[in-house]
């Protein structure tokens, strides 16, 4: 995303947690970030797409703060605590944005419950990883649980981080929430306690929602099939598909080769859907 989006969605968000998002204009938006109106509808369509590209990029901003933390092989619980030093970090830096998503009722379009839904799923798979990485199979059973109760105790310190303002050293809040785990998960076995929620009780969609980005490119080449499309381009198309597959599947992929791949398919509006969602996925965005 250029310097020049970002600088908007940040001057925006700002605006939207002193005065709220209904009471905000497009034109107080430009000013605040020192552009004219003309410049604010060069990037985006309306309000609206304004903010679910706003949405769309602090998630991806904590997503690869997270991703940065895991591809260092720390040991899991050392890993764990590091994620969540990161996101207590994000959250002291983009409180405007948080205390807006908080307080202000917001409609997205009709995207808005799907976002959500994305939203909580990635936040059960992200829990749900990092339960599996320090504990193993030991506590399958009792993961939905387990992922309940974190999930409560890290929302509930994030909370009166963002409305109360106090402050807690982000090093100290990740050690103290992972020790505070291996309480949960002592006391859980000590007492043999029964599962108060089954992973049988989870929607199936927050364990079949995240899809990988071998299924995303397969389902882009079973596209190509489908299209009218000359022999020549589906044929480079399957290329750039080769190139894409090779790129991700590297311990380090490079972004940017990615990016520029993908252009071949963002030209097509039948693959809008398949590049933002490899764009999610890892955690970049999309060339304009």
């Amino acid at each position: 995303m250029n310097a020049k989006k970002i600088k908007l969605i940040e001057a925006g968000m700002k605006l939207f947690a002193e005065k709220g998002y209904h009471m905000t204009s497009v034109e107080a938006i430009a000013e605040g970030a020192g552009v004219s109106k003309g410049a604010f509808y060069l990037h985006f369509q309306s309000k609206q797409d304004f903010i679910m590209t706003a949405f769309h990029y602090y998630h991806q901003e904590i997503a690869g703060r997270i991703e940065y933390v895991q591809q260092e092989n720390l040991p899991p619980r050392d890993s764990f605590a590091k994620q969540i030093e990161v996101v207590t970090t994000y959250i002291y830096q983009y409180k405007d944005f948080l205390t807006m998503h908080l307080y202000q009722n917001i409609s997205i379009g009709e995207n808005t419950d799907a976002f959500i839904q994305e939203m909580n799923t990635q936040n059960f798979h992200w829990l749900r990883q990092n339960v599996i990485n320090i504990y193993g199979d030991q506590m399958a059973s009792y993961e939905p649980d387990i992922i309940i109760q974190i999930e409560g105790l890290i929302n509930g310190y994030f909370k009166w981080i963002i409305i109360a303002g106090i402050q807690i050293d982000g090093n100290q809040l990740g050690a103290y929430i992972v020790r505070r785990m291996d309480d949960l998960v002592s006391g859980l076995l000590a007492r043999k306690e029964t599962q108060l929620v089954t992973a049988a009780r989870i929607p199936n969609a927050y364990y079949q929602g995240q899809k990988s980005v071998s299924e995303v490119l397969n389902a882009m080449k079973t596209k190509i099939e489908t299209l009218e499309l000359s022999k020549e381009k589906a044929g480079k198309l399957k290329e750039v598909l080769v190139v894409t597959q090779n790129e991700a599947e590297k311990e380090h992929p490079q972004k940017a080769v990615i990016q520029g791949m993908l252009v071949h398919f963002q030209r097509i509006p039948a693959f809008e859907t398949e590049c933002k969602e490899l764009a999610r996925l890892l955690h970049m965005d999309l060339l304009d």
